[in-house]
């Protein structure tokens, strides 16, 4: 992994969990405000709105210990866990605004 594959990671990375933090944090109001929620919906809609920015935050940081320990060119493939995780959360959210 070179120094700049890991700067332009990282910086994309943090963009990305802030990114999603405010996508989050305004669907979820949007769908608790249209919809009934059960408690355990509510629950998660809240927990995820600090999961899945801590979850981009993480992989930054785990970029940063990997090239610090020579990690292999795979590695770039981490970049890939906060947009499945995001994707996943946008499933979720289009099936409880139906």
């Amino acid at each position: 992994m070179s120094l700049a594959a890991l700067i332009i990671g990282v910086i994309a990375q943090i963009f990305f969990a802030g990114l999603q933090g405010l996508i989050v944090v305004f669907s979820a109001a949007a769908i608790a405000n249209d919809n009934e929620l059960t408690p355990f919906q509510d629950r998660l809609l809240a927990t995820l709105m600090l999961l899945l920015p801590s979850i981009s935050l993480g992989t930054a940081a785990l970029l940063v210990v990997g090239y610090i320990n020579s990690a292999p060119w795979l590695s770039h493939f981490w970049h890939l866990l906060p947009v499945v995780a995001f994707g996943v959360y946008l499933l979720f959210a289009f099936s409880l605004s139906r």
